[in-house]
């Protein structure tokens, strides 16, 4: 995953007559009444769309394809930390589409997913549920993360393919469909493991567009600050997203308790998030 510096990328006016990021195809000012066309949501949905046009336009003007397409799920077994914001998207697009027993059950799969993962890497499944700042964080994804024995709890087991593939995270759009380019020209000709699928990370760069350029835009909108030390907010992998929720938030079901990522504007959810526990200090 880049590392860069926080970024501050100027984003487009907000448009309440856009299509409404739940998916439901109407305008969000009739669809979600109390969004804001410029919340954290909205631009991550945003974000999403250009994602797909960067891979879209790249596939339709380059003879070399990767062989990522919806229905393959080799990597929805590997260790993807996402942001709260996806994960809620994740949430509404379930609430619209799934049933309620439907949903009961990737609760209860996750469940099953933190029992397995607990046994099988005891070292990663502490850095989730012990207090580590960003830097132990994605240290611990580096010398542990891999692959699962269980897939994403999202996954269709029948057929293989993601019951929320129109809401699917970045880092889920953007794995083996395409690529960044970071660091010196040493790190950019290591060698790295992409997918099985994919022979290394040279050839994987040969067949993808780079998205290096969307990067900046996705950690703004990722990395939440909290407090006046601004502390990222953590990020998890779907399943522990699931368990959280269902644990200490609403149960399992897809309400949120909390709607600062719909209903706020970005600047006034950032400040709001600077200023958490300041009157502590």
């Amino acid at each position: 995953m880049p590392n860069t510096p926080e970024a501050h990328t100027p984003q487009l006016a907000p448009d309440e007559n856009a299509p409404c990021f739940c998916g439901s195809g109407r305008k969000m000012r009739l669809c979600h009444k109390t969004a804001s066309a410029d919340s954290r949501a909205v631009q991550m949905t945003r974000l999403y769309g250009d994602v797909e046009v960067t891979i879209a336009d790249y596939r339709a003007g380059s003879p070399k394809q990767p062989p990522c397409h919806e229905g393959c799920s080799s990597c929805c077994s590997d260790y993807f930390p996402v942001s709260q914001v996806e994960f809620e998207l994740l949430l509404v697009y379930m609430e619209r589409h799934w049933s309620k027993d439907e949903v009961r059950e990737a609760f209860e799969r996750a469940e099953e997913n933190l029992l397995a993962f607990q046994s099988e890497n005891p070292d990663l499944h502490a850095s989730l549920t012990h207090t580590a700042d960003r830097q132990g964080e994605l240290d611990a994804i580096r010398h542990h993360a891999g692959r699962n024995s269980f897939p994403c709890p999202l996954l269709d087991r029948a057929t293989g393919r993601c019951r929320v593939y129109p809401a699917r995270p970045f880092l889920c759009r953007t794995h083996g469909s395409s690529h960044t380019f970071y660091g010196s020209w040493r790190e950019r000709l290591r060698t790295e493991r992409v997918c099985e699928h994919i022979e290394g990370g040279r050839a994987h760069r040969k067949i993808t567009p780079n998205v290096a350029d969307l990067w900046p835009r996705y950690e703004e909108l990722a990395d939440v600050r909290v407090g006046p030390k601004r502390n990222p907010l953590r990020q998890y992998p779907i399943f522990y997203w699931l368990v959280l929720y269902g644990r200490h938030g609403s149960g399992q079901t897809t309400q949120l308790g909390n709607r600062d990522n719909f209903d706020l504007p970005l600047a006034e959810h950032n400040a709001r998030m600077a200023a958490h526990g300041s009157s502590a200090n």
